[in-house]
């Protein structure tokens, strides 16, 4: 792969990274709410999401999943139902989804992976990002194992460097939330920003 190809696929990577969803919504939450560390796991989990995705697309699957209506359908409503459930869990949760005290119980590293992860996967977008997006980019006259791996690479890099940084810039201004803005209407527009990610997804 020449530079010049590889340089704009980073380009395109790094704007998706930097782009504010749902995942980075829920990473910048986990931040404020469980510390720095805790925020990891479910860093590593929307990580772990971004590259099942891109295995999907590049085996092909990702392709054949385009191809169907019912089978994109159903992704997508999936994933729509997913959103709303979070949405409507931070809503209604004055538990571990409100911006808790230090001494307070909350949820295990594992729990905040297996939910970011869930997450990222409910997201036909991702999926079809990839798929339109690698056959544009790996050339067919080189190996493509190493473009893919490159490629791929390069998006998981991104989005664990960015969504880091969601983490740490939330953590680092925790207090401002907890001193500035009500915990009830912070955690009331979190999970309605989550309700209007779905809205959005649906009318996809």
């Amino acid at each position: 792969m020449d530079l010049s190809s590889y340089s704009l696929y980073f380009s395109i990577s790094l704007l998706a990274s930097i782009s504010i969803g749902p995942s980075v919504i829920l990473a910048a939450s986990n931040g404020i709410n469980f510390g720095r560390k805790k925020a990891l796991a479910g860093v590593l989990g929307h990580v772990s999401a971004v590259m099942i995705l891109a295995l999907i697309s590049a085996s092909g699957l990702g392709l054949i999943l385009m191809a169907s209506d019912l089978a994109f359908t159903i992704i997508k409503y999936v994933g729509t139902a997913y959103l709303i459930y979070i949405g409507i869990a931070i809503w209604r949760n004055k538990g571990s989804w409100s911006f808790t005290d230090k001494g307070a119980i909350t949820p295990q590293k594992r729990a905040l992976y297996k939910q970011s992860l869930l997450l990222g996967l409910s997201n036909p977008k991702a999926l079809v990002f990839f798929s339109a997006l690698f056959p544009q980019f790996i050339q067919p006259e080189y190996a493509v194992l190493p473009q893919f791996l490159l490629l791929a690479g390069t998006s998981l890099c991104n989005a664990f460097i960015f969504t880091s940084v969601y983490v740490l810039v939330a953590f680092r201004f925790r207090q401002y939330f907890l001193s500035s803005v009500s915990q009830r209407w912070v955690g009331k527009t979190t999970g309605s920003i989550f309700v209007g990610f779905a809205a959005a997804l649906a009318a996809n």
